[in-house]
């Protein structure tokens, strides 16, 4: 019995040897991994990309998303470490910086309070001015309106009130038609001129509406092949590209209609999406309004005004819907008979 004891003390000692006592000199620890910029950049565009059509995070560097918002997102989709490497890739990308909840082109940074505050924000009473002529309801820029109604900020996980969208592009849309979106968006990240921008933009809204494309969500008009929610999601995609390419400029650029009919595109698809119970647009109204207005400031003269005004005035502002109405009227192309449209909206609105 002795010996047993003898020999089960020994084995005690030798698990305290093996145990995390405080006793003896410390083992040293692992050597960090230190955060690897170009690793960082490399997974970014691998795993990032497909839904930020920066590609090179120049959207995360402008808003100033911080280190853990930055590597809570991304460990959904690679290692913490290589994470914390996205995060001092990010660090190095050029950018002005703004204000992660900074609302894009929404004039005077924030939204009125209603209705009568837009009536006397733009004309200082809450009546149309009787003094104001064609050139001069003409002369006033949507861009600087004050609204009641919010525009987007770039992202937002709580709602889908924002620019980012929630999934990449769907391979129905890069490889349709011979991939000639995934092709156009390639040559536009490779040289990002006004022309690229606009052979991509072209190319991903024949993909998104096209008959020919099995795959297309955006037939608006067919209720059989219609998918509402991807179509949302594939036309902000096309709404950031356009939205980038202006902030990296620092303007407009003269971009034309075309481009800017991507975010009056998004707006049309929540409010179409308002009459498929099965698969709603979260917040179809204010996406509606946000969207179409945006694309409507841009190019008063595009579009029937039924479609922006008709928002405003679903959210009681009508005084808005209003203002929309007549000053796409002095907008529109000669010989056009929009005008009388545009005046019968304005009295329907009033």
């Amino acid at each position: 019995m002795r010996q047993v004891a003898v020999a089960s003390i020994a084995a005690l000692a030798v698990l305290a040897g093996c145990s995390d006592s405080m006793s003896g000199p410390p083992r040293p620890e692992a050597p960090a991994v230190r955060p690897d910029p170009a690793l960082g950049q490399i997974a970014f565009e691998q795993s990032c990309s497909p839904c930020h059509a920066s590609r090179d995070g120049f959207d995360l560097a402008m808003f100033g998303f911080t280190d853990t918002t930055i590597i809570r997102r991304a460990v959904k989709h690679v290692d913490t470490a290589t994470a914390r490497s996205i995060v001092a890739y990010i660090r190095t990308v050029q950018a002005p910086g703004e204000p992660e909840k900074l609302r894009l082109f929404q004039a005077g940074g924030a939204p009125l309070s209603g209705d009568l505050e837009f009536a006397q924000a733009l004309f200082g009473r809450d009546a149309w001015p009787t003094d104001l002529t064609t050139a001069g309801l003409l002369a006033i820029d949507p861009r600087t309106v004050r609204i009641a109604a919010k525009l987007p900020i770039w992202s937002d996980e709580a709602t889908n009130l924002d620019w980012m969208p929630d999934d990449p592009l769907p391979p129905a849309i890069l490889d349709f038609n011979g991939g000639l979106a995934a092709g156009a968006i390639a040559g536009y990240r490779a040289v990002p001129t006004r022309d690229n921008l606009l052979r991509a933009v072209n190319a991903l809204r024949a993909a998104d509406r096209s008959t020919a494309n099995a795959g297309a969500p955006c037939l608006l008009e067919d209720s059989t092949r219609v998918d509402y929610g991807r179509c949302f999601q594939v036309r902000r995609w096309t709404s950031t590209l356009v939205a980038l390419h202006i902030l990296r400029n620092g303007g407009d650029e003269g971009l034309g209609g075309e481009v800017h009919d991507v975010w009056w595109d998004v707006g049309n698809a929540a409010r179409r999406s308002r009459a498929d119970p099965t698969v709603p647009v979260a917040n179809p109204v204010d996406n509606w309004v946000a969207w179409m207005f945006l694309g409507w400031s841009f190019d008063p003269s595009q579009h029937a005004s039924v479609y922006t005004g008709g928002g405003f005035r679903q959210l009681g502002l009508v005084r808005h819907a209003t203002f929309i109405a007549l000053r796409s009227q002095v907008a529109r192309p000669r010989n056009s008979v929009s005008p009388y449209d545009d005046l019968v909206n304005a009295v329907r609105f009033g």
